[in-house]
């Protein structure tokens, strides 16, 4: 039996087309999980990083959020790290991978950008994108952070369970179904014993900040 669709008083503020002010308020390593695109399946280690609009308010008076999810990959063709460039206004050098310089993900907590949004109307719900991101104006001054942040690593050493226990329970389910979230409490190491399916991921995606 197929689940009923939401009725309209269920449904999301989607956040309106436009470019905007946004501010980083959470990075969040997904861990490998499975994507299809055009019948392929892969597993590829994902992120999300997600940013307020202090500017865009929805009807209850907190700002609207959106939401852009990547490969974990620093490959120059990524997109990830297109974004990250234009995000800095600076291409990346070899001194941001290695060594007492590098450049760690968590700086991107609470720093300001342009975002560009765009809306896309699937089965008659309307999602809102990110297409691209860019380092903001001189001048402009970005609003306040007034969302929690939230940074979670699925690094050893690096997992905040506070952190973890803030998000909601779909997306803690997702992360916690990868290998590299049961690695951790595990403590052995499943993502170099995993399947055939995982054997496929693409080295260059693993490449770290």
């Amino acid at each position: 039996m197929k689940l009923p669709k939401p009725s309209e008083g269920g449904a999301m503020e989607s956040a309106p087309a436009g470019t905007h002010i946004g501010v980083c308020y959470r990075f969040i390593d997904m861990g490998t999980q499975k994507t299809e695109f055009k019948g392929e399946i892969k597993h590829k280690r994902m992120i999300t990083i997600s940013w307020l609009l202090p500017d865009e308010l929805m009807s209850d008076g907190r700002p609207f959020s959106v939401h852009k999810r990547y490969s974990w990959s620093m490959h120059e063709k990524s997109t990830l790290r297109k974004d990250l460039q234009d995000w800095r206004g600076k291409a990346f050098s070899m001194e941001d991978f290695e060594g007492p310089n590098a450049f760690n993900t968590k700086k991107l907590i609470g720093q300001p950008c342009m975002l560009s949004v765009t809306q896309d109307v699937r089965d008659g719900n309307t999602y809102s994108n990110v297409s691209s991101v860019g380092k903001l104006m001189k001048g402009v001054k970005p609003g306040a952070l007034t969302e929690p942040t939230i940074y979670i690593s699925l690094e050893k050493g690096e997992f905040d369970k506070d952190a973890f226990d803030m998000l909601r329970d779909n997306m803690k389910e997702k992360i916690a179904a990868s290998p590299e979230y049961k690695e951790l409490f595990s403590g052995k190491a499943t993502v170099a014993d995993t399947d055939d399916d995982y054997a496929g991921v693409d080295p260059e995606d693993t490449i770290p900040f």
